[in-house]
């Protein structure tokens, strides 16, 4: 069925044929028929396509040529200043307004359909790549970054206290902490930690083969570092533990079983950081928190790049992930000294 639905760069010229809709059924196809893309991907594609069209009414019915660079910009400010209409369950208003990253990838989505229309002939530039025009004005929504001041270790202490607490005794609570753990100690994305193998530690090397899959660099290897390592065979021990005392129940320790039971646990996260009074925490934010605490250890920031699988030296690190701990600072401060400057 899919192949039926894949037009080729004739068919949309043909016969006055090539219509937004028509462009919008090829591009869903290709991206079902994607072998490399990932369903993460695939979902917020087809999601950011549903914003699309329920932001622009009628859309499908127009031609390409009809798209212009400012109706691009004017329906990117609509959207920018009007959202999508959707009210969230319970509530009495409309929600206004989207997220630079709901914005951006309607508009990454328009673009590649209209890359469609340029393929087959039926327009001869895009006109999403015009970030401006005599209107003015900036096309994508400029993301606001989030200030996040990591947890003290103390406050980290207490919150994988609180996650433990959550279920029974050697349950999901505790399988969530070690993950988060995990991350806050290795630096990997939730989506490595998920993927991550009992054959891939190794334990005779003091080595982790982190399995990166965002790039070509990603997949990297990540010293077994001693808190790391004791979190992993505390897990070990739990999954001994359970099948001992569970007849006919797997330890899943072998060679190809995930380490973790669990692919993400954010309302355990939410739930700990109510409980504690932490600021909400998500799981990239542990990423945060490890460069962060490898950068305050002294680890120079080229070393901590590639630990989080980056190719660049070191500088998206430093941009990104240096978030220094107001304690940390204040200990710093004491080392300046501004002699003959009074």
């Amino acid at each position: 069925m899919l192949e039926s639905q894949l037009l080729n760069a004739d068919e949309l010229s043909a016969g006055g044929a090539g219509q937004i809709g028509e462009l919008i059924v090829a591009f869903r196809a290709r991206s079902l028929a994607d072998p490399d893309l990932k369903s993460a991907t695939l979902t917020a594609r087809l999601g950011a396509l549903k914003r699309l069209l329920k932001t622009w009414p009628g859309i499908e019915g127009r031609a390409p040529a009809e798209i212009t660079s400012s109706a691009v910009l004017e329906w990117a400010a609509r959207f920018k200043r009007e959202g999508t209409g959707f009210r969230p369950p319970g509530a009495k208003t409309i929600r206004r307004g989207n997220s630079a990253t709901s914005v951006n990838s309607a508009i990454d989505v328009l673009r590649a359909i209209l890359d469609l229309a340029v393929e087959g002939g039926l327009i001869r530039d895009n006109p999403v790549v015009v970030r401006r025009s005599a209107l003015g004005g900036r096309l994508k929504k400029r993301p606001t970054r989030k200030a996040l001041i990591p947890p003290s270790r103390t406050q980290l202490e207490a919150l994988f206290a609180a996650m433990e607490g959550n279920g029974a005794v050697g349950g999901r609570g505790a399988e969530a902490a070690d993950f988060c753990r995990f991350l806050a100690m290795s630096g990997a994305r939730v989506g490595e930690a998920a993927r991550l193998r009992w054959r891939l530690v190794l334990w005779d090397r003091g080595l982790v083969h982190v399995p990166g899959y965002k790039s070509e660099t990603s997949a990297r290897f990540l010293p077994l570092f001693p808190e790391l390592a004791a979190v992993l065979k505390r897990i070990q021990a739990r999954r001994r533990s359970a099948a001992r005392y569970r007849p006919g129940r797997r330890d899943f320790l072998g060679p190809e079983d995930a380490v973790f039971r669990i692919r993400e646990c954010q309302k355990t996260i939410d739930a700990a950081c109510r409980r504690t009074g932490t600021a909400r925490l998500t799981h990239h934010d542990f990423r945060h928190l490890f460069a962060t605490t490898c950068i305050e250890s002294g680890v120079d920031v080229p070393t901590v790049s590639r630990w989080l699988g980056h190719s660049d030296g070191g500088v998206l690190a430093m941009k990104t992930y240096g978030h220094f701990r107001p304690d940390h600072s204040h200990t710093a401060a004491q080392k300046v000294r501004f002699s003959g400057l009074g």
